[in-house]
């Protein structure tokens, strides 16, 4: 089952990402990523783009000793695949974001809730098009292939 689709941030990345934190957290994120949509359906899953790198840039940073994430910003010919929709208010899309640490007890979801701060400077980072799965037996990983039920 595809669990979430995404823009997946390799090991550079991440070190730049975790260089500009101001406080790591207990918990770093397991894949840092930016989710573009949350259990996709059929029509949700783009193999157009998957496995292909794109430039993103860190745009904002925020802090509430429970979840510590920036905010992203990215071309506009990746804004029609973001379809990341706030749960509680189905008709806006939430802020495109990247969780970079945790407390103990948070979670990952709750970095939308962020009082993201603008960055000095934008930072460019690349990161590539993926789907994190879940299989039949309860493995998860990422994968830059197309998608097939």
């Amino acid at each position: 089952m595809l669990k979430y689709e995404g823009i997946f941030f390799d090991e550079n990345a991440v070190d730049v990402i975790h260089s500009l934190e101001t406080k790591k957290l207990d918990k770093i994120n397991d894949e840092i990523h930016c989710t573009f949509k949350y259990h996709p359906n059929d029509n949700e899953i783009f193999n157009d783009i998957v496995g292909k790198e794109f430039e993103v840039y860190l745009v904002g940073y925020a802090n509430d000793g429970k979840n510590s994430g920036f905010e992203i910003s990215f071309s506009s010919d990746l804004k029609s695949y973001y379809i990341n929709y706030d749960e509680e208010n189905p008709e806006m899309l939430k802020i495109p974001h990247i969780t970079a640490s945790l407390a103990k007890e948070a979670k990952a979801k709750d970095t939308k809730n962020l009082n993201f701060k603008p960055l000095k400077n934008p930072v460019k980072i690349i990161g590539k098009f993926g789907y994190w799965i879940k299989d039949i037996g309860g493995e998860e990983y990422l994968s830059y292939e197309p998608y097939n039920k």
